[in-house]
């Protein structure tokens, strides 16, 4: 497997921006990793705030909290969040995830030309 298709595998199925780690682009990997987890945890923070408001709301009786009354109210949680500001966090990340695999493909197809024309000079010298 050349290095363009392992770095974009990387972020495909690892975490955006690990390919560029991998392709020893730390700023551009450590920004896009950043940028990703504080969209995650913003997300993950709402979701915390409206559980906390609905359990203030209706709280568990002593002894009443079963797996079944946690799955409802997380589902009821889910439906009480406010899509207007998960959706474009949400679109964030997909996006983010898009840039820095199509980026670290293209990266990774310059250092294989790279390594290419630096076994091979002959290749790109001019003919006399």
């Amino acid at each position: 497997m050349n290095i363009a298709t392992k770095a974009a595998l990387y972020n495909a199925l690892l975490f955006p921006g690990w390919g560029q780690i991998y392709l020893k682009d730390y700023k551009k990997g450590t920004a896009i990793i950043v940028a990703v987890i504080a969209a995650i945890l913003s997300i993950l923070f709402s979701v915390i705030q409206t559980t906390k408001t609905l359990l203030k709301i209706s709280p568990f009786k002593k002894g009443t909290v079963t797996l079944e009354a946690v799955v409802k109210l997380s589902v009821t949680s889910l439906k009480q969040l406010n899509l207007s500001y998960i959706s474009p966090l949400l679109l964030f990340i997909l996006l983010l995830w898009i840039f820095s695999m199509i980026d670290a493909y293209l990266r990774g197809k310059k250092e294989m030309a790279k390594i290419n024309t630096a076994a091979d000079p002959e290749s790109t010298s001019p003919e006399v």
